[in-house]
């Protein structure tokens, strides 16, 4: 009898567990597990592009603190030290702030060491006067872009935030000033694709995750600086983005339904940096629209994985049969920022 009864107060302790696990946090890890059964390898994920790797590790980083299931560690602590297949200097910053996030965990000194070597290689060799400032894109100089300097923002952000040292925090307040007067933000807040060779906005598309990497460094900025107005420019263009870079249904979207090999990671870099947004702002009419935006986008892509069970597709609303790691990596970054 007692056997029956220890055995009972064990299931239903488990199933009140269960029932406690908040829906999100249950929908990230089904994603995350799809992700680790369909594309894990020994030290990473297949992703079609090399780059796409850390901000996947990033994302898993995410889901580790939100929800203190550490099980893809070691994957993680693989993956940012595999740096192979870095070609442009986004490549290289994508995973320099990689770098920095995981020291934050694991504090080897390898990781900030080679973050800090590769930062100053990158803006003393490609940062300069034309266009009155700004990084280039490539080692020939031919495209000074928006997805470059707004990597250089969030990695001086999160170097000076590991490190206290000044000179990052000019760097950022650099970047950002350069940014702001480029022109690459329209008059509607949203952000261009990169400058023409007269350095005017060349009306290139709006790519989502030049919308999500500008909230992360802005985010940052207002963190460090205690100045609000940073993380105000980051909500106007995240309302901009979550109102107008949709479908009719209110999906997130890009410009162009073909994706390519670089597209299924979009999505997914703009969910994480909003996430952090919408978790840093006070509460406002603003961050009840942004949350209900995410809750509604999260209730869509879970939809569209039959309830965790499929691959999520590159289109939020499916059709396209574009899955892969990043796409799923931008559905576990989705599920996590609804839980913001």
């Amino acid at each position: 009898m007692v056997r029956v009864l220890v055995a009972l107060l064990f299931l239903l302790g488990a199933t009140a567990a269960r029932a406690e696990t908040p829906v999100w946090q249950a929908r990230a890890t089904a994603a995350a597990e799809t992700l680790e059964r369909l594309w894990g390898t020994s030290d990473g994920w297949t992703a079609s592009e090399n780059w796409q790797r850390f901000p996947i590790t990033d994302v898993l980083m995410d889901y580790q603190r939100r929800t203190g299931d550490t099980r893809w560690q070691g994957k993680i602590a693989a993956a940012v030290r595999n740096r192979a297949g870095r070609y442009l200097n986004d490549d290289d910053l994508w995973a320099v702030i990689a770098s920095v996030d995981a020291w934050q965990t694991d504090r080897d000194p390898e990781l900030l060491a080679w973050a800090a070597a590769n930062y100053s290689r990158i803006v003393t060799d490609h940062w300069d006067d034309h266009c009155v400032g700004g990084l280039w894109w490539d080692p020939k100089h031919s495209y000074k872009n928006a997805i470059t300097n707004e990597l250089l923002l969030t990695a001086s952000t999160r170097l000076y935030l590991a490190t206290g040292q000044e000179a990052y925090r000019d760097w950022a307040l650099r970047t950002w000033s350069w940014f702001a007067a480029s022109g690459m933000i329209g008059p509607d807040a949203l952000v261009n694709d990169g400058l023409d060779a007269q350095c005017h906005n060349n009306g290139a598309p709006r790519y989502t995750y030049n919308q999500g990497v500008m909230l992360g460094g802005l985010n940052d900025l207002t963190a460090i600086t205690g100045d609000p107005h940073y993380r105000d420019a980051a909500l106007r263009t995240a309302l901009a983005a979550t109102r107008m870079l949709v479908t009719p249904q209110g999906l997130l979207t890009e410009p162009s339904d073909d994706l390519g090999r670089d597209g299924p990671m979009f999505k997914g870099v703009f969910a994480y940096h909003l996430g952090h947004l919408v978790e840093a702002m006070p509460d406002s009419p603003e961050r009840s629209e942004l949350r209900a935006w995410l809750a509604r986008n999260g209730e869509a892509v879970w939809a569209l994985s039959a309830g965790g069970t499929q691959p999520v597709d590159g289109l939020w609303r499916g059709g396209s049969g574009q899955t892969g790691a990043a796409a799923q990596a931008s559905a576990v970054a989705l599920f996590l920022a609804a839980g913001s």
